[in-house]
Order: structure tokens, then C-alpha cells, then sequence
């Protein structure tokens, strides 16, 4: 539906394959760990941030934050140190230099019968159904630089055993089913130098990891380019990575002072790739659907989500909310009521399409702000997120739900994306799912904003569109 998003977020990051093939196997874990957020085993920041890194600051982050594992103590390539408590679990790892680091790969000869063979060690039933699995070799060079310190929270049990001759541990955590947390087997090789982890999505049972574990083909091999890391080059590359995560967040803290936000009724003159502007004419919150003016349902992106979730009459019904901090931890959680934001917008393609360029994006985001001390507005640093036992993806992280339809866009595959040419402008309705306490007296707090798909948003150059 929004297959050139990609496109906006990361036009400068040039990754090599076997590189992203471990980053796309770490995100696709990290978005179905961060469905519920409670699985909180690392303390990090929303992991929806848009940002632009060097392709090692990229990497160095998706493995920090899936490497949340145990080793066992053992002579050889590694040893381990442990400490665990009734709910977290520490573990740190002592590497063997003098041993070369060795490449592992791991296959699994046994997969339930519903799934299929997907890149980069994935598996799975490619629904959107929690039966997903991904096997992930790491050697001593992956371990000394990625994974020296692991930590665990929130943990409901570590069972030690042993499989294929090696010693396994098999994690699960608390309230599993309330909020849909995965399971994890790692089984430990300091003889040959090497950990693999096999993690399991929520609806894939112990069982049946432990099945997938058990049926692994590994094959080790010399590889005379593969070595460890300097402690010079190590050094060198936190001392990028650090200085790349100080520039984004004095970015973001820095935030968009209240007179730049774009006024209602005033063109975001965007251009960017799309070539296109942006100008918000109204906005209003309406208590039931069938109030929105023009109302047509042909024009929701997903029928089947909404029509779970909407009485007789139009309202929303209550869901059940939990409350985030900056570090993903849940600091309350409570029943919340919804209603709908329709906001009308005009676009104008403003210029031709660049030729890797195929539409105009008429969608947008919502986005919280809040003043600091400096009294400009950054994000609010809390989020929210529906308890993932609800099934409720309504809101799509901000995203409108809906955009009225004309007849020659109906049912287009693109949905949110219409194909414009020069000077050709268009105003539409988009309609947002929005909680009841955020839409109280909006027009007076003004703390919601729009970011147009169009447009991108950088923290070095915000492009908030304000809605009153």
C-alpha cells in the first residue's frame, strides 16, 4: 500500500546484502517484539524514530537491540558470567582471542507445516498471525562486538537443557498471552565457537521452537576474512555511533518552534521527491463515523479492522491502552474511548515526478508535541499502544485510516497514493481514529500536528502542518 515509504526514510543508506540480510531479520523481530512494547528487555527509545544513520550505526542498533540473550559457562572460544533475579536475567561474555572466529550457519530441516522459507534465516505462514520464526547463527566476531552485555527484564522463566549436545536455555516472559511476548531457545557452542538463536513469535509455541532447535543442520567453516575487530576500530566505530546518536537526539530536543509549524491554510511547500505541497483546510473530531461530511466506506483502508470496532451507530468502542515511557516501559494502562479526526487537505503537484517516481502519497501521521523548557515543541516522550491482545491496529501508528474516494480512484491498490501530473492539485478528507483524551480541547492545546507522507520529516528540518 505504501510500497515508496521505504524510499523516503532511507534514500541515503546504502547497506551491503549479507549486512541487511541480518538487519531485516533483526527489525522483523524488534517491530513484533515492539507490537506489545511491553516485552521491554532492553530499555531503548520508541523504535519508530525516522532517521538517517551510516550503515554501521544501523547495524550496531539492530543487533544491540536484539541481543538479549544468556550464554552458558564453558571453556573454549567464550565463557560467561550470569546473574539472575526472580523477573531479569544478566549475562556477559569473556571472548577467547587467540581463537580464530569461524562461520556458522544454521537450517532448520523440521518447520511447522504451515510455514514457508522466506531470506535471511525467516520463516514463516506470511499472514500477519504470530507464526513466525527466525534462526540466527552468530559467531565470536558477531558476539565480541554486538553482544558482550545482555540484559533481560520482565522474564517468567529460564530452562536449561541440552540440545543437539549443547547447552540450551529456553526463555519465556511474563503475561505472554495478554501481550503477545515471544519465546526465545539459544543454544550455546564455546568449543566451536558460536551461539544460535532461535525466536519464536506469540503464537508459536515452545513446543514447536524447541522442535525447529532440535532439527538444525549447522555447518562451521574457516573463513580467512572473518576476524575480530581491533579495540582501535571498536573505539572508532562508538565513537561514530555516539556522536550520530548525540546529533539525532540534540535534533529532536531541540524540537520546531511554534511560529514554524504551517498554519492552516498555508502550503508546506514540500517538493522533496514527490515534487508535491501540502495545505491542511480544516479539521473537526466527530463523536460517530456516519457524521464525518461525505462519509463514503469505500474509502477505508481496511474494512475488516474498523467494523471490528465500531457499534451500530458509528462510535468507537473502548479498547484497552497502555501508557510507554521513553524506555518502553508501561507506566499504566487503562480502558480508552475513541473518537474520529477528519482533516481536509488540499495537494498540488507542484512538478513532474523524478522517474524512479511513480505517485503522490495523499496520506499522513499524527504526531504528539509537547513545549519544553525553551518553550519550542519536541515528540511527547511517552507513547501509547493498544495491550496486543486487543488486536486493535486501527490507529497504524498515527496513520490515517481513511481517504475519501472519487470514481477513478476507487480500489486503487495503491490506496493512499494517487498519480498526479504537473499542476494538478486535489483536496480530500482524511479521517484518524484518535483517543478521547488526546482530542479533548485540541483546539485550545494544539498538541497534535500532521506530518504528510510527502513531505518526510527530519528533526534537522521539521514539517509539522498544524490542524487549528
Amino acid at each position: 500500500m505504501r510500497k515508496n515509504e521505504n524510499r523516503i526514510l532511507n534514500q541515503d543508506l546504502v547497506i551491503p546484502e549479507e549486512t541487511q540480510r541480518k538487519i531485516e531479520a533483526a527489525y522483523d523481530i524488534v517491530r513484533a517484539r515492539n507490537r506489545a512494547a511491553q516485552d521491554g528487555r532492553k530499555k531503548i527509545s520508541c523504535p519508530r524514530r525516522v532517521w538517517k544513520p551510516s550503515a554501521a550505526v544501523v547495524l550496531a542498533a539492530a543487533m544491540i537491540l536484539i541481543c538479549g540473550l544468556g550464554v552458558a559457562a564453558a571453556v573454549g572460544h567464550f565463557t560467561k558470567q550470569v546473574e539472575e533475579t526472580d523477573s531479569t536475567a544478566s549475562y556477559t561474555f569473556e571472548v577467547n582471542y587467540e581463537l580464530k572466529p569461524v562461520e556458522v550457519t544454521a537450517v532448520p530441516e523440521y518447520l511447522p507445516e504451515d510455514m514457508t522459507v522466506a531470506d535471511g534465516g525467516k520463516y514463516g505462514s506470511g499472514k500477519e498471525d504470530g507464526r513466525n520464526i527466525t534462526v540466527w547463527a552468530m559467531n565470536m566476531a558477531d558476539i565480541d562486538y554486538y553482544c558482550r552485555t545482555m540484559d533481560f527484564t520482565g522474564v517468567e522463566k529460564v530452562e536449561k537443557t541440552t540440545i543437539q549436545g549443547m547447552e540450551a536455555h529456553l526463555i519465556t516472559y511474563q503475561d505472554a498471552e495478554k501481550h503477545r511476548k515471544s519465546k526465545d531457545i539459544y543454544l550455546f557452542n564455546p568449543e566451536d565457537g558460536y551461539v544460535l538463536w532461535v525466536w519464536g513469535d506469540y503464537a508459536v509455541s515452545m513446543d514447536e521452537l524447541a522442535k525447529v532447535a532440535e532439527g538444525l543442520t549447522i555447518t562451521v567453516t574457516e573463513n580467512p576474512e572473518l576476524a575480530y575487530m581491533t579495540e582501535e576500530e571498536k573505539t572508532e566505530e562508538a565513537r561514530l555511533e555516539k556522536e550520530a546518536q548525540e546529533a539525532w537526539e540534540a535534533a529532536v530536543d531541540r524540537g520546531v518552534a511554534p511560529e514554524d509549524i504551517t498554519a492552516v491554510g498555508e502550503t508546506l511547500d514540500a517538493l522533496y521527491l514527490t515534487g508535491a505541497s501540502y495545505t491542511v483546510e480544516e479539521a473537526a473530531f466527530y463523536d460517530s463515523l456516519y457524521e464525518v461530511p461525505g462519509y463514503n466506506p469505500e474509502g477505508v483502508c481496511d474494512r475488516e479492522e474498523l467494523e471490528a470496532w465500531l457499534n451500530e451507530d458509528g462510535t468507537h468502542k473502548p479498547y484497552l491502552r497502555s501508557t510507554l515511557d521513553e524506555n518502553a516501559q508501561i507506566v499504566e494502562e487503562k480502558e480508552m474511548g475513541v473518537k474520529f479526526l477528519a482533516v481536509t487537505a488540499t495537494v498540488r503537484q507542484e512538478k513532474a515526478y523524478d522517474p524512479e517516481w511513480d505517485g503522490t502519497p495523499f496520506d499522513a501521521v499524527l504526531v504528539r508535541l509537547e513545549e519544553n523548557e525553551d518553550g519550542r515543541l519536541v515528540p511527547a516522550p511517552e507513547r501509547y499502544a493498544a495491550v496486543p491482545s486487543e488486536d486493535y491496529d486501527l490507529q497504524m501508528d498515527g496513520r490515517c485510516f481513511y481517504l475519501n474516494q472519487t470514481a477513478d480512484t476507487m480500489n486503487d491498490p495503491q490506496y493512499f497514493w494517487r498519480h498526479m501530473e504537473a499542476g494538478d492539485s486535489q483536496t480530500y478528507t482524511m479521517v484518524f481514529a484518535v483517543d478521547e483524551d488526546l482530542a479533548e480541547n485540541q483546539e485550545e492545546n494544539q498538541n497534535l500536528v500532521l506530518i504528510f507522507n510527502g513531505t518526510g520529516n527530519d528533526p534537522e528540518n521539521p514539517r509539522y502542518s498544524a490542524l487549528w
